[in-house]
C-alpha cells in the first residue's frame, strides 16, 4: 500500500483539539495506534461522517489484522458502504469534586445541556451534607444513566477523598454505573503529545464551549465538562 500518511506523520507542532470533531479524530488516531498522523484524521473527520469513520474503525479492529490498524482502517474506509451508526446517545453526569466545591456537567449525547457548581463550607460535616444533597438533586432532576468522576490518588487530599467517596455512595445508591478517570488519562487523551497542565485542558474546553470561559467556579465546570466529553467520545468506540 502506498504510504499515503507519510506527509502527516512527522509534525513539530502539538495537536490541540478546537472542536468536538477534532477530539473525535484525535481519539480515533490513538485507537489506531497512529497518533502522529492525527492531523490527517482530523481532515478525514471533515470529509466523512462520524458514523462512517466508526464503521470503518470497527471493521478494521474486527479484521484480525493488528499489525497496522491505521492502514487497515483506510482500506475499510475506501470500501465504506454508507453511514454507520452513531452511538453517542447516553446521558452522563460528569462530576468534579474539590475540597471547597462540587461542579457538575450534564451531557445528553455530545450536547452539554447543564452546568452548575456548588461552593462548599470549610466545615467538613456541612461540606459533606451539601455535596450529597447537590448530587442527589442532580440525579433526581436529570436521570443520568451513568456518571463520571476524576479519580483521586490514594492518600491525596483527605478532605477531597471524603467528599468524593460520599458522592460515589450517592451514585451507587441510585444504581448508576460510575466511570473514574485520572487526570493523567485526560492529559493523554486531549492532546498529541499529551497535555502538561490543567490550564491547557481548560483552554481546550473553552475553545469547544466559549460560554464556559471565565472565573468564579468556571474552572471546575470546565474540568467537569472535560470529564463528560471524554466519556461520551469513549463510548463511541465501545459499541
Amino acid at each position: 500500500m502506498t504510504p499515503i500518511l507519510d506527509q502527516f506523520i512527522r509534525s513539530g507542532t502539538p495537536f490541540r483539539p478546537k472542536t468536538m470533531a477534532d477530539l473525535f479524530a484525535l481519539r480515533l488516531a490513538h485507537k489506531l495506534n497512529d497518533a502522529e498522523a492525527v492531523r490527517h484524521y482530523a481532515q478525514l473527520a471533515t470529509q466523512y461522517s462520524e458514523g462512517e469513520l466508526l464503521a470503518a474503525f470497527r471493521r478494521a479492529v474486527n479484521s484480525g489484522i493488528s499489525a497496522d490498524l491505521g492502514r487497515r482502517f483506510h482500506v475499510e474506509l475506501r470500501h465504506s458502504g454508507g453511514n454507520g451508526p452513531n452511538f453517542r446517545t447516553s446521558h452522563t453526569a460528569a462530576i468534579r469534586v474539590e475540597r471547597r466545591a462540587v461542579a457538575v456537567a450534564i451531557f445528553s449525547g455530545d450536547q452539554l445541556s447543564y452546568t452548575q457548581v456548588r461552593q462548599l463550607s470549610s466545615n467538613r460535616s456541612k461540606a459533606l451534607n451539601s455535596s450529597v444533597g447537590f448530587v442527589s438533586w442532580v440525579a433526581d432532576q436529570f436521570h443520568p444513566d451513568s456518571a463520571v468522576l476524576e479519580s483521586i490518588p490514594a492518600g491525596d487530599e483527605i478532605q477531597r477523598q471524603a467528599l468524593n467517596q460520599a458522592v460515589i455512595e450517592v451514585l451507587r445508591a441510585g444504581i448508576l454505573p460510575i466511570w473514574e478517570v485520572s487526570k493523567q488519562e485526560l492529559f493523554r487523551e486531549y492532546g498529541q503529545p499529551a497535555l502538561r497542565s490543567r490550564k491547557e485542558l481548560r483552554q481546550i474546553v473553552t475553545e469547544i464551549w466559549p460560554v464556559l470561559a471565565g472565573s468564579n467556579g468556571h474552572s471546575f465546570i470546565q474540568d467537569a465538562a472535560a470529564l463528560g466529553l471524554h466519556v461520551q467520545v469513549e463510548r463511541c468506540f465501545l459499541n
